[in-house]
């Protein structure tokens, strides 16, 4: 996958929260961080999107309803767009190497 594909792949992606952004600069960053961050997830796999999930709600500090509105989100609209031969190649574009222990 190129980086064109990686490019547009993640446009579809984020495309649900434009809404959102489409309020303010100050939500628009806020949109293009959740984007990115959920990415990030959704590249890593599930005990990344569980980790992102308390982080949000930790760090983040969002209450439960916030942090549901997000996950349908992500679940219903954002990760339906990625097909299972496209995370495939995402995983290996993005495959992290591990250090040698010594």
């Amino acid at each position: 996958m190129d980086q064109a594909k990686v490019q547009s792949l993640f446009r579809r992606f984020a495309a649900p929260l434009e809404g959102y952004a489409a309020i303010s600069a100050e939500r628009k960053e806020g949109a293009e961080f959740m984007a990115r961050t959920l990415w990030t997830a959704l590249i890593a796999g599930p005990e990344m999107e569980e980790e992102t999930w308390k982080i949000l709600t930790t760090t983040g500090k969002l209450d439960a309803d916030s942090l549901r509105a997000i996950q349908e989100l992500y679940y219903e609209k954002m990760k339906p767009v990625v097909t299972d031969e496209e995370l495939a190649d995402l995983r290996q574009r993005y495959q992290l190497k591990r250090k040698e222990q010594a």
